[in-house]
């Protein structure tokens, strides 16, 4: 196994919880995910992001399978993090937008996509002060694990819809008390349609997700 990362801001294998230091995380020789190191190394999670971080390409690519994504079209993804989804879906020769707010990950996520050139996009910043009309194509897709806050979770899928009519569907991973808020709205009220379509287990995650999550399309209602 390669040794834990040492650049971390402050004493080996730490980082303060705003340190804005770059950091290079890569998946050791025997496989170990980049999630898990970031564990050894002591990572302080931003329990105001509702951070938390895929562990598993495997689970990557169940994601994909869902989402169904079109041949040549774009996806968005909103708290890219490691890059561990974002760079599945690059592999399949999509365009994606990784949007990340927390400017700790941002040379982790850059190197993680680099490979990818041009159809690999990395913004480190809130999704809600990005310009998401000028960055995507019209029928563009949103697949993302959103935040395990669920009050922010559905906040930014809220933005996300409303901010832009160029994301006409969606896959997520969200907290299922989300889900259920918007079940108990109804379509109408949110101008959204929301269905469960898989599940996926909270140990998938470090941390580990602190209730149910919930696989969930997300479909415009015309």
């Amino acid at each position: 196994m390669n040794a834990i990362p040492q650049d971390f801001e402050g004493t080996p294998a730490r980082m303060t919880r705003h340190s804005h230091e770059r950091a290079h995380l890569p998946l050791t020789g025997d496989g170990l995910a980049a999630a898990d190191l970031l564990a050894e190394a002591g990572f302080d999670v931003r329990i105001d992001l509702g951070q938390h971080f895929l562990r598993s390409k495997n689970a990557a690519h169940r994601l994909l399978d869902c989402a169904e994504l079109p041949d040549r079209g774009q996806v968005l993804e909103v708290g890219a993090g490691l890059g561990t989804l974002s760079g599945a879906v690059a592999e399949t020769g999509r365009r994606i937008w990784a949007v990340e707010k927390d400017r700790r990950l941002g040379g982790i996520l850059r190197d993680a996509l680099r490979r990818f050139g041009s159809r690999a996009r990395v913004s480190i910043s809130d999704v809600r002060e990005v310009d998401l009309d000028e960055g995507l194509t019209p029928g563009a897709v949103l697949l993302a694990i959103m935040p395990f806050d669920w009050e922010l979770s559905a906040a930014l899928t809220r933005h996300v819809f409303a901010s832009t009519s160029k994301v006409e569907r969606g896959l997520v991973v969200l907290p299922s008390r989300v889900l259920e808020q918007y079940q108990a709205a109804g379509d109408t009220a949110c101008g959204l349609r929301l269905r469960e379509v898989d599940g996926i287990s909270r140990s998938e995650f470090w941390p580990k997700a602190p209730e149910a999550l919930r696989v969930v399309s997300i479909e415009r209602l015309r």
